[in-house]
């Protein structure tokens, strides 16, 4: 068997124009995850990430530990497949009719970019309506085909990784998320409620040969909870 280990960025900036960087944390955390990953001794044979700002920047705070500590690393390589989904397209394309729907979101529709706990009450009843409305919505991609994506993003990495390799891939809570569904058979909406709880960093683990792949551990956290520091557990 081989084993995949996939890790969710480190926290990004939310409300600011440019989300996809990095925060000062975000590189904390990412730091803290080299170290940890060297310190349990820990090789990969091949290394991946998604062409995201902030999935590469992770991957490259990671390996610099690595560097640091005149350990050789494999060149990484960009796989696209592992890119996050479009979650601004379909905040744009739902969130109004979301409102409509349900008055009791107007508060929550005021501080929507300021304030994290209004974010996320509207921004899991908009995932939930993509994963689970069973409609097309015109420019953006449809949850079936982005989990679709996200599998054959797998199956390349599995593919170009045979029988006793050790893979490291940097991706995103949604990417994450799919695979676990593709390891486990849980349903659409069981997904989704995977997703709100994987942590900035957090490595999940899955083995896998040419017939199956298997999930054996899941939002492994414990380079920040070695630190004692609770404000280092970040979700977005």
């Amino acid at each position: 068997m081989s084993t995949l280990y996939l890790i969710r960025h480190g926290q990004a900036s939310f409300g600011t124009d440019h989300y996809d960087r990095l925060s000062e944390r975000g590189f904390l955390q990412s730091e803290l995850l080299g170290r940890y990953l060297l310190k349990i001794d820990q090789d990969f044979d091949t290394i991946y990430a998604g062409e995201m700002k902030r999935q590469i920047d992770t991957a490259e705070k990671v390996l610099s530990c690595y560097r640091e500590a005149r350990k050789s690393v494999p060149a990484m390589k960009i796989l696209p497949e592992f890119n996050e989904y479009d979650s601004k397209g379909i905040l744009k394309a739902l969130v109004r009719d979301i409102a409509k729907d349900d008055p009791a979101l107007e508060a929550d529709m005021a501080r929507f970019y300021k304030d994290k706990k209004s974010f996320q009450r509207i921004f899991e009843k908009v995932i939930l309506r993509w994963i689970t409305g069973g409609k097309e919505i015109p420019g953006v991609t449809s949850w079936q085909d982005f989990r679709e994506r996200v599998a054959r993003g797998m199956s390349k990495v599995m593919a170009e990784n045979g029988q006793g390799k050790t893979v490291l891939v940097f991706t995103s809570g949604g990417p994450i998320s799919a695979a676990f569904q593709m390891a486990t058979g849980i349903s659409d909406e069981g997904t989704l409620r995977v997703v709100w709880h994987i942590v900035n960093t957090s490595v999940s683990t899955f083995i896998y040969n040419a017939e199956k792949i298997s999930l054996t551990s899941f939002n492994n956290r414990a380079h920040l909870d070695l630190e004692k520091d609770s404000s280092l557990v970040t979700y977005r």
